[in-house]
């Protein structure tokens, strides 16, 4: 059920994207491609207060326009990449993203444990949102670290080779070193 509301806040904050000034979506439309991609003008399915005054609409408009002019053309390619999908890459998504759900779950089990609280079930849902607010930076942070480690050590890896197979264009390469 909370997948679906996610889905459907998202076909509803696209929509309201479509309606509001200056949007990418509302100034190029993008040609669908696909089996299942869905038509300039035609909506994937009705939606329940359709209105652009409804409640709704208000929310996801606000919300939109909370979003930097940067997140807000990620949200928008995001929106048509997932329009063009198929229904099976749909599906393999939402199975993926269920898998991550239940994992950060568990994850967010193991961490009220390990803190030695006893939380009431909405302090509990609070301790489970900034655990993966904060996770979810500090994941980023290290995958940043991680690349600024490795790009030097591809460049050499890169040199090394160029220098190897370049003075010896018909020469057996040495073997990798230990």
């Amino acid at each position: 059920m909370a997948g679906f509301r996610h889905f459907r806040l998202l076909i509803l904050s696209a929509s309201v994207l479509s309606h509001v000034p200056g949007s990418a979506l509302a100034q190029t439309p993008q040609p669908p491609t696909g089996p299942d991609a869905v038509k300039p003008g035609k909506k994937p399915f009705p939606l329940a207060g359709d209105s652009p005054n409804a409640p709704e609409f208000e929310n996801a408009r606000r919300a939109i326009e909370a979003l930097t002019p940067e997140q807000r053309k990620r949200f928008q390619e995001n929106f048509l990449r997932w329009m063009n999908l198929t229904k099976e890459e749909k599906e393999m998504l939402r199975e993926r993203e269920e898998w991550r759900r239940e994992v950060m779950n568990q994850e967010v089990d193991r961490a009220v444990k390990q803190s030695g609280l006893t939380l009431d079930p909405a302090r509990r849902e609070l301790f489970a949102k900034r655990y993966s607010e904060e996770r979810r930076a500090l994941e980023v942070q290290l995958r940043k670290d991680t690349e600024e480690k490795r790009r030097p050590l591809v460049q050499a890896l890169i040199a090394r080779l160029r220098q190897e197979f370049s003075s010896t264009a018909s020469a057996t390469p040495a073997p990798p070193p230990q």
